[in-house]
Parts: structure tokens; sequence; C-alpha cells
């Protein structure tokens, strides 16, 4: 050995030099490095970090419109008897139907919108467009048999109203807003007959100048009819009696009845044949009834309106609709 190596101090060892873990875990050849390749993202900068919204010119705003549609409907109708299965229930229906627009928007001018239009699938109905206002872009018939029909609509002023089309037609239902029940009764020489007005539980609203009308036949005599339900008018010269009812809410019911001593005449065949008792009676003494009444929030066919923005000058578009109608109904004398 060296006299000149240097003395071993056990104290002076490095983690480099530590003999334990050298003879225990000898060194080992460093691992060779695994490369990696690190894939680089293409991040594009947000709107906001490249553009300065100061300087951008204001935004372009679709125009707001204001469509308000009111569909009216003007209605005679009839309750039929006399045929197979035909006690009343059923009634012949004869309407003219109109709607009128108005249109408000924020625009300088009233941009045209598209008029989508569902008629009842009735072959006689009958459509009049109003000329340089509403035009037909299509029609097609839906899978009801329905007609479906697209309209371009030009509205002519703003701040005005104006009629867009007309509807005429004729058809048979059992869905009528009121349901009149008339029936007559027989004691000794004395006619009773009592009238029954129901609104329709299916009705959205309810009936308003509500009215009823009876003509007085000269089966009964004229100088003793009594009004004994009701707040009605007798007039002896028209032979008329009327009720004037007002409102009546949808799902209720009211009841006016009158009385009246039989003519000598029919007094006479009540004396030589039994028909007090026979359904007869009520076609030989039988009053016509006459029902006026109007609603603000129902009409009577399946005429169904929509609008939408017409498709070259788009708009932000919101409807408003009424519906109304008004009713004259006979149940007519039997036969």
């Amino acid at each position: 050995m060296s006299s000149e190596a240097e003395a071993f101090d056990p104290f002076t060892l490095t983690d480099a030099d530590d003999l334990f873990t050298s003879v225990v875990s000898p060194k080992k050849a460093p691992a060779p490095a695994i490369k990696t390749k690190v894939r680089s993202f293409n991040i594009k900068p947000s709107y906001d970090q490249i553009v300065d919204k100061d300087k951008l010119p204001p935004r372009l705003l679709l125009p707001k419109m204001d469509v308000k549609l009111h569909l009216h409907e003007e209605v005679s109708s009839k309750a039929v008897f006399g045929g197979k299965g035909e006690d009343g229930s059923t009634v012949e229906i004869f309407v003219e139907g109109k709607v009128a627009a108005y249109v408000q928007s924020s625009a300088g001018k009233l941009p045209p919108f598209t008029l989508q239009i569902t008629s009842p699938p009735i072959s006689d109905c009958d459509i009049t467009y109003q000329n340089n206002i509403c035009r037909v872009h299509n029609e097609r018939k839906t899978k009801n048999e329905h007609r479906a029909i697209k309209c371009k609509v030009e509205p002519p002023k703003e701040k005005e109203q104006f009629d867009v089309l007309r509807y005429s037609m004729t058809a048979q239902t059992k869905n009528m807003p009121i349901l009149v029940q008339s029936k007559a009764t027989l004691k000794e020489s004395t006619c009773r007959v009592g009238i029954q007005i129901r609104s329709n539980l299916s009705n959205k609203g309810d009936i308003h100048d509500l009215s009823i009308s009876v003509p007085i036949p000269n089966t009964l005599q004229a100088s003793t009819v009594k009004i004994t339900r009701g707040d009605g008018t007798w007039n002896e010269c028209k032979r008329l009696i009327t009720w004037n009812l007002g409102s009546l809410a949808h799902g209720q019911s009211v009841l006016v009845s009158l009385e009246a001593e039989v003519s000598h005449t029919m007094a006479q065949l009540l004396a030589d044949d039994d028909i007090i008792s026979s359904t007869k009676f009520n076609e030989k003494i039988h009053c016509p009834v006459l029902v006026r009444c109007s609603s603000l929030s129902d009409t009577l066919t399946d005429f169904t309106l929509s609008v939408s923005p017409w498709m070259e000058e788009p708009s932000n578009l919101s409807l408003h609709q009424a519906q109304s109608y008004r009713l004259l109904h006979r149940v007519p004398t039997r036969k």
C-alpha cells in the first residue's frame, strides 16, 4: 500500500461511496433512454381573443312582427227530423266565415308572412282569398282528408285591420255548442210546453246573447198563453214569446216554459181520437223554437289557422288568435 494514500474516514462517505449499497446492490449499467413523441395540438384562439368587440358593427337583429288573427263565423242551423234515425240530434249547418288580420312590425315596412290553413274535409267548402293580400302558395290533402293550404300574406298597412279571406260551407253535424230539447204535454185541455237549452261541455267558453223565441201555433189559443217559467215577453200580435237570457256558462242549462189552451178544432180532435198518450201528440201540437246566441272563444267548424315567417324574409313572429261565432238555430215543427 502506498504511504501517500489518504486515510480512510468512514464518516466522510457520500451516497456514491456507500459501501453497503455497493456490496448488496452493485451498480448496474443505466437503462437506455426511451424516446417518446409528444403530440402538439393546434389550439386556435377564441373569437374573443382575436376580435375587439368594441370595434365591431352591431349585430343584425330580425324584425319583430306581431300578427293578430280573428276568425269569425256566421252560422245558420236546423235540427233534422222525419228521416230514419233523424230525431233532432243531427243538425244541418250553413257557415259563412271570415279571417281578418292586424299586423305590427318593428321594421320600417310590414314583411310578408306565411298563413297555414287547415280546412275540414268538406267538398263544397268554398274559400275566397283577398286580392293582392293573400295568395295560395301550395295546397295538399292530409291523411284524414283535410285540406292543408299554405298562403303568402302581404299586409297592406300597419295599424289597420284587413280581411285575409272568406269561406262558406254546408255540412251536417251532431257536435253543436248548444243542445235544444222541446217537449209538449197535455193536461185536460191545457198544453204545457217546456224548452231546455244546455251548453256543450266541450265549449271553450261561455255562451253570450242567448235568446229563445217560440211562435205559438194555431193549435193553441193566443188569448190563453201564459209564461210559466223564465222572464219572457209575450207579443200577441206576432204570436211570439221571447226570453232574453244573456250568458250561459259552459256545461250549464236553462229551462223555460209556457202553457195555453188548445184551439176548439184541436179540442174536437182530442175528443174524437185518443191521442193524448200517443207520441203523435208532440207532432200535432209542437211549437217551433228559435235560438240565438254567440261566443267569443269558439267556432263551429274545424277551420284552423297558424302562421310562420315567409321563407325569403325571416322575422321574429308572434301570433295572437281570436275566435267567435254568431248562431241562429231552429228546431222546426216535426212532420
